[in-house]
Parts: C-alpha cells; sequence; structure tokens
C-alpha cells in the first residue's frame, strides 16, 4: 500500500511538472491567444505619449560631442566620418550632404538594423540585407546622418546589457532613443540643416528606434520603418527575439499599432516582408488595419507594402516618399 502511495506521488509530481514545462514552451502562443490584453481607449490617446515615456525611462544624453574623423568628397558629396561622445556612449556616425550645398536643406537620420553597420547603410560596403538607404537619399540632395547604434554589433553583449539595464528599473531601447534625441539636438543646430525638415527611416531594429523615436519626438516630421512592425502578440510574444525588443509595461500603454498612431497624422511610410519570420505577414497586416483608423483623415499620408522575400530592405518608394513630404516634389 505504502508504495502504491509513493508511486501516485511521483505520478503526479511528473504530471504536474509536464503540465508546467508544456506551458513554458508554448507560453508565447498562450499569451497570444488567451491572456486578455486590451487595446487602448481612443480617449487615452493624448496621454499615451506620457506612458510610453515612462515606459522607455528617457534619460538625457546631452549635450554630445563630436569630432571628425575622416572627411573625403567625391564629384558630388561630402562625407565625414564622426566620432560621438554622449554622457552614457561613444559611437561613430556618417554625415554626407551636398558639396554644393546652399541654404538649410532637409536631413534623414538613417538607422541600421543589428546585423548590419553604418558602412552598410552609406554605401560604403554591399550588405545582403540591402540596407543602402542612406547613400540612396544622400543622392537625392539630402543630408543624411546615419549613426552607429550603441551596443548593437555583439548581440550576447546586448543581451546582458538589456537583461541588467531592466534589473536597474532601465531599458537598453529607452537609452538608445535618449541617445538618438541628443543627436537630433545636434543635427538640427547644423548651419546648413533646415530643423524643421527632418526624417527618419530605419530597417530592423532601426525600424523600431524610428517608431519609438517618431512616436515621442515630433521633430522627426516624417517617418520611414521597415522590418519592424505588426503587433507585439504576434512577433515578440510568439518567437523569441533579441532581448533589446521587450520593454517591462509596454502592453500596458498599448500595441505596436498604438505607439504608431502617435506619429499620425506625420506622413508614415512602412514596409514588411512577404515572408518574413520574424514580423510575420499576418502580424503585419493585422497591425496595418489599425493603424488605417488613425489615418483615416490623412490617408496620403499612410504608406504601406509588402515587399518579397523575408527579412531585409527593399525600400520601394522610399525616395520619393521623403522628396514629397520634405522637399516638396511631387511625382
Amino acid at each position: 500500500m505504502e508504495k502504491k502511495k509513493i508511486k501516485m506521488k511521483k505520478f503526479v509530481y511528473i504530471f504536474f511538472v509536464s503540465l508546467i514545462l508544456l506551458a513554458s514552451i508554448f507560453a508565447g502562443w498562450i499569451l497570444q491567444y488567451f491572456l486578455p490584453f486590451s487595446e487602448v481607449p481612443l480617449k487615452e490617446k493624448p496621454f499615451l505619449s506620457l506612458k510610453l515615456k515612462k515606459r522607455l525611462n528617457l534619460t538625457n544624453e546631452g549635450p554630445i560631442a563630436v569630432k571628425v574623423l575622416k572627411e573625403k568628397q567625391t564629384e558630388d558629396l561630402i562625407i565625414r566620418l564622426l566620432g560621438i561622445k554622449s554622457r552614457t556612449f561613444r559611437s561613430r556616425a556618417y554625415l554626407i550632404f551636398p558639396r554644393n550645398i546652399k541654404g538649410p536643406q532637409p536631413a534623414i537620420l538613417c538607422l541600421h538594423g543589428h546585423h548590419t553597420s553604418i558602412e552598410d547603410v552609406v554605401g560604403l560596403r554591399r550588405s545582403p540585407f540591402g540596407v543602402n538607404f542612406g547613400i540612396r537619399l544622400a543622392k537625392r540632395g539630402f543630408v543624411v546622418f546615419a549613426p552607429e547604434i550603441p551596443y548593437s554589433k555583439d548581440m550576447a553583449t546586448e543581451d546582458l546589457l538589456s537583461l541588467n539595464l531592466i534589473m536597474a528599473g532601465r531599458t537598453l531601447t529607452g537609452m538608445r532613443v535618449s541617445f538618438l534625441r541628443a543627436l537630433l539636438d545636434y543635427l538640427s543646430g547644423l548651419p546648413f540643416v533646415d530643423s524643421k525638415r527632418i526624417g527618419c527611416v530605419g530597417w530592423s531594429m532601426g525600424g523600431g528606434l524610428t517608431l519609438y523615436l517618431a512616436a515621442i519626438d515630433k521633430r522627426i516630421k516624417v517617418a520611414a520603418i521597415s522590418g519592424y512592425f505588426g503587433t507585439f502578440k504576434g512577433t515578440f510574444m510568439r518567437r523569441r527575439q533579441s532581448t533589446d525588443n521587450y520593454i517591462p509595461g509596454i502592453l500596458q500603454v498599448g500595441e505596436m499599432h498604438d505607439i504608431a498612431c502617435l506619429i499620425a497624422p506625420r506622413p508614415l511610410w512602412i514596409e514588411g516582408g512577404e515572408n518574413d519570420p520574424e514580423f510575420p505577414k499576418e502580424s503585419f497586416l493585422k497591425a496595418v488595419r489599425k493603424l488605417e483608423l488613425c489615418y483615416k483623415d490623412y490617408e496620403d499620408r499612410l504608406h504601406w507594402h509588402l515587399t518579397p522575400g523575408g527579412h531585409r530592405f527593399g525600400g520601394e518608394g522610399l525616395e520619393e516618399w521623403f522628396e514629397k513630404w520634405l522637399s516638396g516634389k511631387k511625382r
């Protein structure tokens, strides 16, 4: 009898442990489909920006110190490599502008993603992800500023730092957005930049930073996001991704499309991938349909499309989008 009781206890123990393990394995799926996360009511939209800033836990990274490390000239462009130091970070950036620049011109902040670099963005190196949008925009006459995102080269270091920051009540994404805002201060103060005509474009991680930066900083007049859009439930909660994507309490602020709604009615260009495993097509389309409601009175200011392939940059109509809204050129 005693042996039967022991066997029964073992069976019950193994049964419940198995249930816990299965729940852990399918946690993302369970969260996505069963937990009652609610979307932010329309009446709370005016307070959404304050809530987002609180979750990001923004800091003051300025003023920044800038040093010219290298400069070269092509037939049409001046290309400067800058060394940058903020209160927390040391970084680099490329500043590109026309040789014959006359008067303050529109400028675009160009943000790379993981597994890419500022050299890829400005066309000094070829990337398999096709992220040469910086040089493409520079050739159209825009002032281009492409900063290196701190702690993005080594994923292991980034993950550990991000987790440590969460333990301290901070977020890596919040620190990066704070850094970008300090860079905006610098960019806006350049004599050949029109501070009222600044845009931002980013791919993957850079797309996420573009989303958050444009949502809270109205100095970004036009935004373009590639390789980073969908629902939180259909992306990061469904599949484990880099730790910088996880912001404690972000769902108490809203879904990803709620955050994107803060950009409205400013022009927003969004690109997804037909077969992107990180931001699946279904999740992308669901978020876009929600976002369209925020632009219902400004339909011409929202553009979205799916590009063939997976997690890479396509850039269809990107230059024309910025020319239309920052330069006033219509095609």
